[in-house]
């Protein structure tokens, strides 16, 4: 690198003839390079030159422009490898923010040239920089300076429209420093109208976006009629003003942005700017190699403010008309932003050939989400026709802004219809390839669905394709794989397409030495039969039985119908062998060519992976593949490095469809299944038997072959055999290829992040396989792919509750993530497992609200289980966490709900955790406070006997409390008032079915017990507590071990209860248990065997009642 910029340093020296671009050379070889001064200086220095006339010419001009834009350099002031800075730049880096405000002001007000004018762009530079240094700290501008910099930027535009280059260096300096700034000022969208939290603050910026949106317009206005000042003010400056109108949205809610406040007159005033002038202006050229990186920007600035503020941007867009078309109307269907759009498809009627690539990936996601917004009825509140109170809100929403998006569709049908049905081969190319563009971008069903209805038309599509060029065979390829999203297209293109593609996936086999065009023809031709293997059609005739046990062979190869009729399906076993043989031939070309590019070996990897991602939803061809270790070894290997983020995510989608568990159906689904099944069944009984004949006589071979089928695929997609591939994934590297592929550096797509929770679900069902995902960061990973939405732990959960209250997850990637991390904390130690338990805990909590999955009582289960895990860590130690789950997030609600679930597994898990948590001493005290509020007043001290214990009423003196109160056991006539405290719901849960429950709650109620209130409460004010625990205590035999074990467990509990319950100090708790036989008789036969472990606490507990 150093060399080739002394090569071009020496070329300078020699000659200066074309110093301009060779100084632009320099400055992109110095950007690359990192070294951003030398690049800027080189830059400024081609900028000066093209002032002189020897060197001024077009090419030139545009050249420096260009750098200005799509170098990719910082404005911040770097210093060269040795050690040497720019003297300006050094200078005014010293200088305030103020100080360089001023400089730049004043150079650009007197209009100075040279060493001023030098000294103005290394100012703006120094200003770029330290303002961009001040990104996620406090806003180095202040609302006045922004607003004086939009007026200095459109004045150093206007500047440089008379060709002084300086200013527009200027200009794209300060753009930057205004887009650092303004976005700075943006809100979060949870915090959106929260203005208390934000005070004088939240005032202060959006009335600096109000008035930098009021001097954009205003400076727009007075050059109006200036075409170069216009073009110049889009390319250095369609990121600011993005960035000023996406800010302003943030303080708007979307679906007020029709409201007369003066915010929401703002935002439609900046949006209506950047759609009627920024983005035509700025896609005025959609093929100039001056304008890509142009395009590119304003693409992704419309792209921004459509997600930002959907129902503005739907109204303005289709109703707009458009900059520099006079008397061109809204009632003009917005035909010059369609038109614009069109051409920047390539299928306007005046698209050049080839259309610009970047333009044209841009409109197709414009597109998208245009159609995808038009579509939603929330969308469409600022139309006229628009009545939320209304029944017909949805027609009206489709009508609404149909006009524009309809006329994007016919023409965008009508001309793609034309090159399609073309015969000049370069045109059908084109309309193949845009079609599959458009399913491509997720539109093609909307857009093209039309052309589906035509009679003859997928006939002659597959006709005409017989005859076509290799080329325009690979473009009807293209659309055969990108149309098979769509499961009726797919059946139409398969029921009459499949013979050729047949044809064409042979090309390899039979054109040995062929030319590389008939290999990507096999290539493409494989994938679509891949993706055609799943769609099922009336034409496709049954499968040979003799076909079954056929290998991938090379007769298989040359034939792989198995001599069948061309239009039979292709055995998907075979077809998964020759994309696996593909693959590895590709994995070998790469591993010898190290030094060369594998791209193109990536790509073509990348084509057979997904094929075979397809054919994996097959259960005997995952079983084939996931048991192929040495193959997955290499394909993993390959997909921790490649830098190919299709590849990545084809071997992803590989990895899910080989550990993908059977969909869990709700209740109503299976009723359905099963009624289609009855249904079935009677259609083949009674429906193939002319003659009424109901013995089966019409039933065939193939009915039979069809049944072991499914029976054995049924074995292969059962959860044993789902594990069993899991292991042999994770065995060959596959935690090591989800870790690596949601790096946050490789900026993964969210389709990637879903696709990575979704799989270590799968994977961590398998208990053997969650402490690998831990070893291999796993954890680290889920973490970090949660989405904006999910809750994370910080210090204002963690140290108060703030009325806190758990929620459940509102993205399926967060339920996933948390399920995986229930999965993992139930089997994993949490010391072991997680740096810092919190971080998991709200998501456990979140989790226990889920109702809205198939999975939800088993996700809220082992939620519960990994909660307990948790909270068994030793008291007061780094990884309790008992006080943050149950009281600072105020988990213990939550908790106390599941308790009382229906569902006797959930309702277990519940009380267990509870019975962990009660070690807490705030959740002890919640379970015993205002205890004694329910215990009745101490009746008048009678006569006391020489112990000095309060005499009991004589049994006459209670039966005629009984006669007083007939059918209730209590004299009080508040006696039902002690089912409100919370230690009721444990002495109901000690006496349910399960004994687990049972065990978890008596557990619970021993720790409980030690407060001499809870004693109070369960002996002298609950009416059953007592007979509840003498029930417990001899519940269960010694019939089995596991019996045994609990009859233990439960004894050892309610000798605990007793102890406390006698050593509480209160008299009457004392009688009550002295009097009560079942309670002396169960203690007598506790402390017949003083091996068992409630020996002790039984003995204790009989001493103190005073029987011996």
């Amino acid at each position: 690198m150093e060399q080739t910029i002394e090569s071009i340093t020496k070329k300078l020296q020699a000659d200066s003839s074309n110093a301009p671009m060779l100084l632009l050379e320099r400055a992109q070889l110095h950007a690359d390079n990192g070294d951003e001064a030398s690049a800027k200086a080189d830059i400024a220095s081609a900028a000066s030159l093209v002032k002189e006339p020897q060197h001024r010419s077009d090419q030139t001009v545009a050249a420096v422009e260009r750098a200005f834009r799509e170098i990719s350099i910082r404005p911040a002031a770097a210093t060269e490898s040795g050690g040497k800075m720019d003297p300006l730049l050094t200078k005014h880096s010293a200088l305030s923010v103020e100080e360089l405000i001023s400089v730049v002001v004043n150079a650009i007000n007197d209009g100075k040239e040279d060493q001023d004018g030098a000294a103005s762009v290394a100012a703006s530079a120094a200003l770029a920089s330290k303002v961009d240094g001040a990104q996620g700290k406090q806003a180095a501008l202040t609302g006045v300076q922004i607003c004086s910099l939009v007026d200095v930027f459109h004045t150093a535009v206007a500047a440089a429209a008379t060709d002084s280059l300086d200013e527009c260096v200027i200009a794209n300096n300060i753009a930057q420093c205004v887009k650092t700034a303004v976005l700075h000022m943006a809100i979060d969208p949870d915090s959106k109208n929260k203005e208390k939290d934000a005070g004088e603050q939240y005032h202060a910026n959006i009335n600096t976006l109000q008035k930098s949106a009021k001097g954009i317009q205003t400076a727009w206005n007075m050059h109006d009629t200036d075409g170069r000042f216009k073009q110049l003010a889009c390319r250095c400056g369609a990121s600011m003003y993005m960035a000023v109108a996406y800010s302003i949205s943030t303080y708007v809610d979307p679906q007020k942005a029709g409201d007369n406040d003066d915010i929401a007159t703002s935002l439609r005033g900046i949006y209506n700017l950047y759609i009627q002038q920024v983005w035509m202006v700025g896609t005025l050229s959609t093929t100039s190699s001056t304008g890509a990186g142009e395009i590119g920007e304003v693409c992704q600035g419309i792209l921004r403010l459509l997600t930002a503020a959907k129902p503005l941007f739907v109204y303005l867009f289709t109703t707009a008309s458009g900059s520099g078309r006079k008397g061109s109307g809204s009632n003009k269907l917005s035909k010059t932003s369609v038109s614009r759009l069109l051409r920047m498809l390539g299928v306007a009627a005046d698209s050049p050939v080839p259309s610009e690539t970047k333009g044209r990936s841009h409109a197709l996601l414009i597109v998208s989400q245009l159609v995808a917004a038009a579509k939603d009825p929330a969308n469409s509140v600022m139309f006229p026709e628009h009545d939320a109170s209304s029944s017909r809100t949805r027609a009206l929403a489709h009508s609404a802004p149909s006009a524009a998006v309809m006329q994007l569709r016919k023409e965008v049908t009508g001309i793609i219809d034309e090159w399609i049905q073309s015969t000049i081969q370069s045109e059908r190319s084109r309309g193949l390839l845009s079609a599959a563009s458009l399913y491509e971008g997720g539109v093609g069903s909307d857009l093209l669905s039309d052309l589906w209805l035509k009679s003859g038309w997928v006939g002659d599509l597959w006709d005409q394709g017989e005859f076509d060029k290799p080329e325009t065979q690979l473009s009807l390829l293209r659309f055969a794989d990108a149309s098979s999203t769509d499961v009726s297209v797919g059946k139409q293109m398969k029921s009459l397409g499949n013979g050729l593609v047949q044809e064409l996936a042979k090309r390899k086999a039979t054109s040995k030495g062929g030319s590389n065009i008939d290999d990507e023809l096999a290539a493409a031709a494989s994938v679509v039969l891949a993706k055609w293997s799943g769609v099922a059609t009336a034409s496709t005739p049954a499968q040979a039985p003799e076909s079954e046990g056929k290998t991938a062979g090379v007769d298989s190869e040359m034939d792989p119908t198995g001599g069948n009729s061309t239009t039979s399906d292709i055995d998907p076993m075979v077809l998964a062998n020759m994309h696996m043989e593909r693959i590895s031939d590709a994995l070998n070309m790469r591993v010898s060519n190290k030094n060369g590019s594998v791209d193109s070996l990536d790509n073509s990897i990348e084509k057979a992976v997904e094929a075979l991602g397809f054919l994996c939803l097959k259960p005997t061809v995952k079983e084939h593949v996931a048991h192929n270790e040495g193959f997955l070894q290499r394909l993993f290997a390959v997909g921790q490095k490649t830098t190919s983020m299709p590849l990545r995510f084809s071997i992803l989608m590989l990895i899910r469809n080989l550990t993908m568990y059977k969909p869990v159906l709700t209740e109503e689904q299976k009723r359905m299944q099963q009624l289609q099944r009855l249904g079935k069944k009677a259609q083949g009984e009674g429906g193939s038997n002319l003659d009424g004949d109901k013995s089966g006589a019409g039933r065939t071979v193939g009915d039979d072959l069809k049944q072991d089928d499914e029976s054995k695929d049924s074995e292969l997609d059962s959860a044993e055999s789902v594990s069993k591939r899991s292991v042999s994934v994770c065995k060959c590297g596959g935690v090591s290829v989800l870790v690596s592929s949601v790096q946050p550096k490789l900026r993964p797509s969210d389709s990637a992040k879903d696709t990575v929770a979704e799989i270590m679900v799968a994977l961590v069902t398998t208990q053997s396989l969650r402490g690998l995902v831990v070893q291999q960061g796993g954890i680290r990973t889920l973490l970090g792919i949660l989405t904006a939405s999910a809750p994370k732990a910080d210090s204002k959960t963690s140290q108060s509750n703030d009325g806190y209250v758990p929620r459940a997850l509102l993205q399926k990637r967060d339920k996933n993530i948390a399920f995986s991390l229930a999965k993992i904390a139930i089997s994993v130690p949490p010391n072991l497992a997680f740096q810092d338990p919190r971080e998991i805990v709200l998501l456990l909590l979140s989790l226990l609200h889920e109702d809205s999955e198939p999975q939800a009582l088993l996700m809220k289960f082992e939620s519960l289980l990994a909660l307990t895990n948790l909270a068994s860590m030793e008291p007061g130690s780094s990884y309790d966490v008992r006080d943050y789950m149950a009281i600072s997030l105020n988990g213990v609600s939550s908790i106390e709900m599941l308790m009382l679930s229906d569902h006797p597994l959930v309702r277990r898990a519940a009380t267990e955790l509870l019975c962990n948590l009660v070690y807490s001493p705030k959740v002890f005290e919640r379970y015993v406070a205002n205890a004694d509020k329910y215990v009745p007043e101490e009746p008048a001290p009678g006569e006391l006997l020489p112990s000095g214990i309060v005499e009991l009423p004589s049994d006459s003196e209670d039966n005629a409390k009984d006669d007083e109160h007939p059918g209730n056991s209590d004299s009080d006539s508040d006696s039902d008032s002690y089912r409100s405290h919370r230690l009721h719901l444990l002495i109901a849960l000690a006496d349910v079915d399960d004994a687990a429950t049972r065990s978890a709650a008596a557990g619970a109620l021993a720790i409980l017990s030690n407060d001499p209130q809870c004693c109070r409460y369960l002996f002298l004010a609950h009416p059953r507590a007592s007979s509840v625990l003498v029930r417990l205590a001899n519940d269960l035999t010694d019939s089995n071990e596991s019996d045994r074990q609990l009859r233990i467990a439960f004894r050892h509990r309610v000798a605990v209860i007793w102890a406390n319950a006698a050593a509480s100090g209160d008299a009457r708790v004392l009688l009550e248990l002295r009097h009560d036989s079942g309670v002396v008789d169960t203690l007598d036969d506790m402390t017949h065997d003083p091996k068992m472990p409630y020996f002790a606490a039984a003995q204790d507990a009989l001493q103190k009642i005073g029987n011996h």
